[in-house]
């Protein structure tokens, strides 16, 4: 999935000519701390709420005051949803502008964009149960996994790597298409992984889906 297809159609540009004010209350109407600034097609940056409340005038427009995120903070039309992921996380900001190769504006992802796009990525919806590995960094072949998996019947809808507290150590999430993971379990233990967790209950598994469906709908304007 890349950037183009993520646009959001629900969040208004801004110009350098628009008060501090009436920024403000659309950031108010549309539940953002952030809005890009576009003047004709140009993309000019993102000002931040926290910018807008420093001004000692609310009525002044926003083309007179220092932006706090970098003009330099966007994403090319054909970048990756991990690319998105990662600039957000890094700049806390709750949206990404989007240009094309000439530097026009196409529109911007939002949070909740990105969010849909995590969730339909790791089978979030999907009916099945979850487990987590134990491994070291080195001992991780996906191959193997794969073959354990189907081995027992199992169909891995996604599967995510993170970094655990521990030097070299990490954690495989897999999401499946089963919920009676006990033949799964004993393939696993039969080649010797660390079971660090599973989730199979369903009560577990709608409560994590229901979780979800409540963040998404508080981040929806």
């Amino acid at each position: 999935m890349v950037a183009r297809e993520l646009i959001s159609d629900s969040v208004p540009s801004v110009k350098t000519s628009d008060t501090a004010e009436r920024v403000l209350n659309w950031m108010s109407e549309f539940k953002v701390s952030h809005l890009p600034i576009v003047n004709a097609e140009g993309y000019l940056g993102m000002v931040r709420e926290e910018d807008l409340l420093e001004m000692s005038d609310q009525h002044h427009p926003i083309g007179d005051i220092e932006l706090s995120v970098p003009p330099d903070v966007f994403v090319y039309e054909d970048s990756h949803a991990y690319e998105v992921l990662r600039l957000t996380s890094e700049y806390k900001i709750d949206m990404m502008p989007v240009l094309d190769y000439q530097k026009n504006f196409l529109g911007v992802i939002t949070r909740k964009d990105i969010l849909e796009y995590l969730a339909n990525a790791m089978g979030v919806r999907e009916q099945g149960g979850i487990i987590i590995l134990e491994m070291q960094m080195n001992s991780y072949s996906l191959s193997e996994i794969g073959r354990i998996c189907e081995s027992s019947d199992a169909k891995v809808l996604s599967l995510t790597v993170s970094i655990a507290p521990v030097p070299g150590v990490i954690f495989v999430t897999l999401k499946l298409n089963i919920r009676d993971m006990s033949r799964l379990i004993a393939s696993f233990e039969r080649f010797k992984y660390k079971i660090a967790s599973v989730v199979f209950d369903a009560e577990k598994l709608e409560e994590f889906r229901e979780n979800y469906e409540a963040l998404i709908r508080y981040l929806n304007p």
